[in-house]
């Protein structure tokens, strides 16, 4: 059920367009006698002169019921529901100059009321927040009833979607966790990175743009099978920060774009010199053994003797 409400000037136009006997059936008035729009309209502007400071003198509302509560809904409940959304609104029902109309032209039968908004002695129902008292007035009178409620149906897909939100984070702090062990292990190339996530139940589906690039990766968890882009887990796992940590793709099996193409050689060269710089103090180290002679160490053997030789001949 959903209920709409607005102030407004009102006019022959709109009673035309709410009384309407080809659109469905008038369900309910009070202090009310005319007939044909007319005639409703001047027998309420009789009161509405009572007060000449206000613009808006009229409540337009709209009351829907679900399509599926509207199709068995009788006349005499769709009267109570109006009733009880009037009152939920705060408007008294055995004063109030109103007319509700049924329109059942469509599937989704609603309520149309229009209310006078100027009472008896000239004063205006209050019409502050009034677009939002009706969504809740609504809800009311449809969980009282047990009436399919727009207003609970909202909430209750704000209430999914924070649950999936709060899902979607979890897994995505599950995923980025893996992928610290995945680095902790100190992979190389792009094969061994992906192999070892895969081996932690995280599958990386490659994106091939219309050039036939690779752009990127979509992750997908094995266990859920919940995919997303591997940038949205985190940043440091977008494909471009892949390679500027110092992966590098050792096969063909991709083509890249030239910024990432840029990216991967600069990698495979960084572990090049590495593995050359390496190679260097391996040999250096084994060339300089430490049991060599080496021409920095001075030998005191000589010298010791000559000092033994001479205590010696003093005690002779």
């Amino acid at each position: 059920m959903i209920g709409k409400i607005k102030s407004c000037i009102g006019g022959f136009s709109l009673f035309n367009y709410v009384i309407d006997d080809e659109k469905g059936i008038e369900l309910l008035r009070n202090n009310l006698c005319g007939e044909t729009p007319i005639e409703l309209i001047r027998e309420m502007q009789i009161i509405q002169n009572l007060n000449q400071k206000a613009t808006n003198k009229l409540i337009s509302m709209v009351l829907s019921p679900h399509v599926d509560d509207g199709e068995k809904l009788s006349k005499k409940q769709l009267q109570n529901l109006t009733k009880e959304f009037l009152k939920e609104l705060e408007i008294d029902v055995e004063n109030s100059q109103f007319i509700a109309f049924l329109h059942t032209e469509k599937r989704h039968r609603h309520i149309h009321i229009l209310l006078n908004r100027v009472d008896e002695n000239g004063k205006l129902l209050k019409d502050n927040h009034i677009g939002k008292k009706a969504q809740w007035a609504a809800h009311r009178v449809a969980e009282k009833n047990r009436l399919i409620s727009a207003k609970q149906i909202r909430i209750d897909k704000i209430k999914e979607a924070d649950s999936i939100k709060m899902d979607s984070k979890i897994l995505r702090k599950e995923i980025y966790q893996k992928h610290l062990n995945a680095m902790a292990a100190k992979p190389r190339t792009m094969e061994k990175y992906l192999s070892e996530m895969m081996k932690q139940g995280v599958k990386f589906i490659p994106i091939i743009n219309k050039q036939g690039n690779l752009q990127g990766f979509r992750v997908r968890n094995m266990e859920t099978q919940t995919e997303m882009k591997a940038s949205e887990v985190h940043r440091n796992m977008g494909l471009k920060n892949l390679l500027d940590s110092g992966l590098f793709f050792q096969d063909k099996n991709f083509d890249l774009s030239n910024a990432m193409e840029e990216s991967n050689q600069f990698s495979i060269q960084k572990v090049h010199e590495e593995s050359i710089i390496a190679e260097k103090r391996n040999n250096n180290f084994s060339a300089n053994n430490i049991f060599a002679f080496s021409p920095n160490i001075v030998d005191h053997t000589e010298d010791e003797l000559k000092r033994k030789r001479k205590k010696t001949f003093k005690r002779r």
